[in-house]
């Protein structure tokens, strides 16, 4: 009898692992029919998003991406692609939100994804080639082998493929996208660069939309001497001497981008913010904007002694830098140049007048941008030794004949600029500190301020 139960009991559990193997094979067989259902229909819908985008239907392609992203949130390809169907329908706030949303996902390490491939429920480790490959997809023809040998000529169309290489089996495959799905770790590098630049351009067409009305407000700077130059500085800012200068008016703020894009038409700043200085401005486009609205770049006498607002320390605040003084290359700056043990609260640009004014009520004298001034480079002598006393005008007057591409000495083509940027170093942000460039020269932390008598 006891034989018998225990035979009992052996069949018993056979017919359960049965059982279970059955229901197991059957949950893996639904779920990969559900899995590849919403793959494919995910895949087709991102098709016909593409195709409708491409056609000018925003509205229909909008409708396509969206139902992409109810069963995948996390697809940043859809989200990328509905970013910019938003811009084009000049909903610019929803584009900026999405991008931002990509802007949060971790940057990839190499291009490690997960292939979800047509046919097979389990995913498969694998390395992005390329994303885009337009090849004709040879296994149509065989799914329709019976029907294609009515056809009188071929009439598949390349269509895009993804170039995936796959590690386990060491294989390259080209996958096609309506079949198959992707998974980022991450998004790529390269793709979040793409992503930034597309940001900037959102970006610039909200400050477009904002209908600015241009006005600089202006400090009146009550005429005065002072030593100009510096003794602990670099050697282009000796001899120290007097200069006595008449009074004049400087913009409290350096001038900021909503400002300009409204004047100029045109931003050309990699900071991209409505109230941030305007950056990458070259020499002309601040005598330009300025004389637009008959103001005019400050000397640099003027600016020095605007500047130190009657003060004689390295900075005008004091000789020694805490962070909150003014913006410039501190800890979360991502130059080799930065200051690790000082924070000032800004990786980037600031918000004009986020930082104390100085004794005259001027802002950021000091960091944000550096300031294009009036004058030119003096090489050939050293115009602190010669210049005159009273309002010295810079070595020489503007070449009117340039037509903007001058060529020649520094003396010729190189412009001064002052008072140390985001991106440079605490001692490019003294008072006395002089720095020069080619006067075409567009960089992240160069801008300025206006000037009027």
């Amino acid at each position: 009898m006891i034989c018998g139960l225990f035979k009992f009991s052996q069949t018993i559990m056979k017919l359960f692992q049965q059982f279970i193997i059955f229901v197991s094979f059957n949950f893996l067989f639904f779920s990969y029919i559900v899995n590849s259902s919403e793959s494919n229909k995910d895949s087709k819908l991102m098709e016909l998003g593409s195709s409708a985008f491409a056609a000018g239907r925003y509205k229909e392609a909008e409708k396509f991406f969206n139902k992409v992203l109810e069963t995948q949130p996390d697809n940043y390809l859809a989200t990328r692609d509905l970013a910019q169907v938003k811009i084009k329908l000049n909903k610019l706030n929803d584009a900026l939100s999405l991008l931002n949303n990509i802007l949060k996902l971790p940057v990839a390490k190499g291009r490690n994804i997960i292939v979800y491939m047509d046919g097979n429920p389990e995913p498969q480790n694998a390395e992005l080639v390329d994303e885009t490959v337009m090849v004709i997809d040879k296994s149509t023809k065989k799914n329709n082998e019976a029907f294609s040998k009515f056809l009188k000529e071929e009439t598949v169309e390349p269509v895009p493929h993804y170039r995936v290489y796959f590690k386990e089996t060491g294989k390259m495959k080209l996958l096609p996208k309506n079949k198959n799905i992707i998974k980022y770790f991450g998004i790529p590098a390269a793709t979040r660069e793409k992503i930034m630049a597309l940001k900037s351009q959102v970006k610039k067409k909200i400050i477009s939309s904002l209908n600015v009305i241009p006005k600089e407000e202006m400090v009146a700077i009550q005429g005065g001497c002072f030593q100009m130059g510096s003794n602990a500085g670099d050697p282009d800012e000796l001899p120290v001497h007097e200069v006595c200068i008449s009074s004049f008016k400087l913009g409290k703020y350096e001038v900021n981008q909503k400002k300009f894009q409204s004047i100029m038409g045109v931003n050309p700043s990699e900071n991209v913010g409505a109230d941030h200085p305007v950056d990458s401005a070259n020499w002309l486009d601040a005598r330009d904007y300025c004389q637009k609205l008959r103001l005019r770049l400050p000397t640099e006498a003027e600016w020095e002694y605007a500047a130190r607002g009657g003060t004689q320390t390295e900075f005008y605040w004091g000789n020694t830098v805490s962070g909150k003084e003014s913006n410039f290359c501190d800890h979360a700056c991502e130059l080799n140049i930065r200051e690790p043990r000082v924070s000032d609260g800004f990786k980037h640009t600031a918000p004009v007048g986020s930082f104390p004014p100085n004794p005259l009520g001027l802002h950021d004298m000091s960091g944000n941008v550096s300031e294009w001034v009036q004058d030119w480079v003096d090489l050939e002598k050293n115009y602190y030794m010669v210049s005159p006393k009273k309002n010295p005008p810079g070595p020489r007057a503007d070449l009117k004949t340039c037509g903007g591409a001058c060529a020649g000495a520094a003396s010729i083509t190189d412009k001064i600029y002052r008072g140390g940027a985001w991106n440079q170093t605490v001692p490019e942000m003294r008072s006395a500190n002089r720095r020069e460039s080619h006067y075409q020269l567009r960089a992240a932390g160069n801008g300025f301020r206006c000037a009027s008598n």
